[in-house]
């Protein structure tokens, strides 16, 4: 890179909320420029401040400095509270000759938009709306008239599209949209044009869309395209208000960049925080800094050489956005809102950065703590009554956290309470309401949900199942318009101690490819079965239909490890080790086999059986219509379905005989001698079951990061978590 070892930033906060929301990424680019891993320079005066400590609004040290970087970090340009308006009229002026200075005439926004899924708006920033240059704005002297040239070329508009296309293949595929205004300028003619023919060449699907129908989509909650292509102006308002429908105008990183050799100096792109300055909340510590790292994000993930880095720091900031804290764009109702600075620590602890500055970069991990099941069964009820789900709702998700807890499967226990509550706070999940149960009376039911928590919608539809079975020998319930339900294990343990056989599926968000494809379309569909067994505790196989859950990606993650190959792709559909290339939202996970060799369409056909016996036959969303867990108000409920099927093995028999032929060859296919005698063969369920009897003694562990998120919920809330530690 132009002979140097290390990308260099140029670090200009600018005005009004910039040095707040740079304040975070600025503390972790001082820690990585310790470690060697690049250099930092600034902060370097821009903007209005700049203005009325210079008389200029790009002084001559800043653009040494920023010819000098490879990337600029700016905050904001605009008004400042602290600037008289007389001093600068136009702040943003320094931005505009930044981008004409480096050539930087494109534009790539990245909007989160819920778990593992980003929109990303890709415009021109030179030409169009925003001119080629004074001529093409006039304003009368009288001031009677104004006017601006919208002038756009084959050549611009191709660039905009084919980076689009290329944005598109890097995430493995996706819908790409277009959107202009064809039907009332000549610009928006041209747009389409073009735009056809560059996705005709490269073999791409494009979808047409007049600005106005696109806005509506967005703002009416419609399916999310991966990629907009548009003009300047178009693609400013369709990314802010996509980002309002995300949540807050912070959640838009937002990137000018070169397509090439940087054409001065050393600087390829300028990036930023897609708010403005808003004055009226600056110094407050009011304001969201994810917009702060978001910006960061992108910046890193633009070289090669910090991309593994920028991954990292994309995954610590949906961390903090899936469990809080929030500032108060974002805070649920009931849940108070949090300050800039303490957000921003949050990240840089979920990242694993020293929060207090520029000390060692090297977090130092709280110690596991164990608490007593029972405690935190009883403080789950608690928190969830507090923010305003039924006391007998509240207690099914106490009891189905309590089983993955007990048993091992800590991605599913109390560790997702954070995410219910932040879901319950911003609207995607029902609070209070009760399921609705539509039968003729025989052994088939549909249960709506109406938007609840999973684990009280699907308590209903296993209690409909067990009544048909004792009464009619079987109970088929399907469900819809649910959310997740936790371990579907727990479900199933439940009917089986009661010496019946049961089945329970359940679907999910999209972040699984089906063989063949790098596109994400299923979830990771988990299907299980509970047994009855003589002597011994049910027996329980519950398994997900993809090679490996997500959670062991952050895991991954969080550790600095590999992962192993097959268990994703990146988004060019490549196989990896790096867990950053996939998750969240990079690559797609794979199914159950991995590959072909393996027998991946086995898993794949497993995920498709699992959406066809729940979305489809209870009449909900299936693939990319499925919420994540984490979805926001704004992306809509996850609308998920559920089967719950109960057989009364007594119609078969004796069912005493039955329980006590499964314990049998339970025992015979644990008494195989093993490949490798340090590795006894186990049976489904084995180890969660010695798992709950070892818990329930020594108390559930939380690790670090899980503790500390249930405190600051219990904090939030009004509900701490005093339950004694182990």
């Amino acid at each position: 890179m132009a002979g140097a070892a290390v990308i260099r930033v140029a670090l200009l906060p600018g005005d009004g909320i910039g040095e707040e929301v740079l304040d975070g990424p600025s503390r972790l680019l001082r820690q990585l420029a310790e470690r060697g891993v690049l250099e930092v320079t600034g902060p370097w005066p821009v903007g209005a401040r700049a203005a009325a400590a210079t008389g200029e609004v790009l002084p001559e040290e800043t653009l040494a400095a920023c010819d000098a970087a490879d990337a600029i970090l700016l905050g904001a340009v605009g008004e400042d509270p602290g600037v008289p308006a007389e001093v600068c009229l136009r702040p943003e002026v320094a931005l505009h000759r930044l981008r004409e200075r480096y050539d930087l005439r494109i534009s790539v926004r990245d909007i989160p938009m819920g778990e593992g899924a980003d929109l990303t708006v890709v415009r021109n920033l030179l030409g169009g709306s925003y001119g080629t240059g004074p001529g093409d704005r006039t304003y009368a002297e009288d001031g009677g008239e104004a006017a601006d040239v919208l002038r756009l070329t084959r050549e611009r508009i191709a660039e905009v599209v084919g980076l689009g296309i290329d944005r598109l293949q890097r995430r493995g595929g996706g819908r790409l949209v277009s959107v202009d205004k064809a039907n009332l300028y000549a610009t928006g003619r041209l747009w389409r044009e073009v735009a056809t023919e560059v996705a005709g060449r490269r073999g791409v699907p494009v979808e047409h869309r007049f600005v106005d129908r696109a806005a509506f989509e967005l703002a009416a909650g419609g399916a999310v395209p991966d990629v907009i292509v548009t003009e300047g102006l178009l693609g400013d308002i369709l990314s802010d208000l996509a980002a309002g429908r995300a949540g807050s105008p912070a959640l838009c990183g937002s990137a000018a960049i070169h397509p090439g050799e940087p054409v001065r100096g050393r600087c390829r792109g300028l990036f930023e925080p897609a708010h403005g300055s808003a004055p009226r909340r600056t110094g407050r510590d009011q304001v969201n800094p994810l917009g702060g790292y978001l910006a960061l994000v992108a910046l890193l993930q633009h070289f090669a050489e910090t991309r593994a880095l920028g991954d990292r720091l994309r995954t610590a900031t949906a961390t903090v956005l899936r469990h809080g804290p929030w500032t108060y764009d974002l805070a649920p109702d009931g849940v108070a809102a949090a300050g800039t600075r303490d957000v921003a620590d949050a990240v840089l602890a979920a990242f694993g950065a020293e929060p207090a500055g520029v000390g060692a970069v090297d977090a130092v991990a709280e110690p596991a703590v164990r608490v007593p099941a029972d405690d935190l069964r009883v403080w789950t009820v608690d928190v969830l009554e507090a923010v305003g789900v039924r006391q007998t709702h509240a207690r099914e998700v106490a009891h189905v956290l309590a089983y993955a807890d007990l048993s091992g499967i800590d991605s599913h226990g109390i560790a997702r309470l954070p995410a219910y509550v932040a879901m319950i706070g911003s609207g995607a999940i029902t609070a209070d309401a009760e399921p609705t149960v539509h039968s003729d009376g025989g052994a088939v039911a549909l249960v709506d949900g109406h938007g609840l928590l999973g684990h009280p919608v699907t308590a209903v539809a296993l209690r409909e199942a067990v009544e048909r079975a004792r009464r009619l020998g079987l109970g088929w319930v399907n469900v819809r318009d649910s959310s997740h339900h936790g371990a579907s294990g727990s479900y199933v343990h439940d009917a089986a101690r009661q010496g019946l056989v049961a089945i329970a599926a359940t679907n999910t968000g999209p972040i699984v490819a089906p063989t063949g494809s790098a596109r994400p379309y299923f979830g990771t569909n988990p299907l299980a079965l509970g047994m009855p067994v003589t002597g011994e505790e049910p027996m329980v196989f519950d398994m997900a239909t993809s090679a490996v859950a997500g959670g062991k990606f952050e895991i991954a993650l969080r550790l600095g490890t590999r992962i192993p190959l097959g268990w994703g792709l990146t988004a060019e559909g490549r196989p990896t080790t790096d867990p950053g290339a996939v998750y969240p939202g990079k690559g797609p996970l794979l199914p159950l086999g991995s590959d072909r060799e393996h027998s991946s369409h086995k898993g794949y056909g497993l995920a498709l059986l699992v959406e066809l016996l729940t979305a489809v036959l209870a009449g909900g969303p299936f693939g990319p219509g499925v919420g994540n867990l984490t979805a926001r108000a704004a992306s809509g409920p996850p609308r998920t379905s559920h089967l719950v099927v109960v057989l009364d093995p007594a119609r078969l028999g004796d069912p005493a005989r039955m329980q006590a032929e499964t314990q049998r060859l339970l025992g015979e296919l644990r008494a195989l001698t093993p490949v490798d005698p340090g590795l006894p063969v186990r049976t489904p369920g084995q180890r969660a079951a010695a798992e709950r009897a070892l818990r329930r003694v020594e108390g559930v562990p939380l690790d670090a990061e899980t503790h500390a998120a249930l405190r600051q919920l219990g904090e939030r809330v009004g509900r701490p978590l005093d339950a004694p530690a182990r």
